[in-house]
């Protein structure tokens, strides 16, 4: 991992990963495996750049190889409109009153979107987070 990051900085941890929606329902894609060393806590997914309306494609994200919805379960991307080319899904818990209850993910564990019912396209996923040494 980059040294020039302070511990705890809320960063881009993961960038680019290619998202095919159109995946067969429980298809997981991993967007970022924890380095030796570190804790990982997401905070927030933006899906962008879809060649397609993806508003038919409900996808989850968490742990890869479980149930992959410890961070968020359902989502459905009904928000994207026609035109999608110039728009991105901001992904993350709801702040409220009561405080969010996050995941904390050990070294070597791989944090995943999986696709529960298959839209159309593909898009482009940025994973934003905090890395904790251990």
């Amino acid at each position: 991992m980059s040294n020039f990051l302070e511990e705890l900085a809320l960063a881009r941890v993961a960038g680019g990963v290619s998202v095919d929606l159109s995946a067969a329902p429980d298809t997981e894609v991993v967007l970022f495996t924890v380095p030796s060393g570190f804790a990982f806590i997401p905070v927030q997914v933006i899906l962008h750049s879809w060649s397609a309306d993806p508003t038919t494609a409900v996808v989850t994200l968490g742990k890869s190889g479980g149930a992959c919805d410890e961070f968020l379960g359902d989502q459905t991307l009904t928000a994207i409109t026609a035109a999608f080319a110039d728009q991105a899904a901001i992904l993350q818990p709801v702040p409220a009153a009561t405080p969010v209850l996050g995941m904390f993910m050990d070294a070597g564990e791989s944090f995943a979107i999986e696709i529960t019912t298959a839209g159309a396209g593909t898009c482009k996923a940025e994973v934003l987070g905090i890395l904790i040494t251990v």
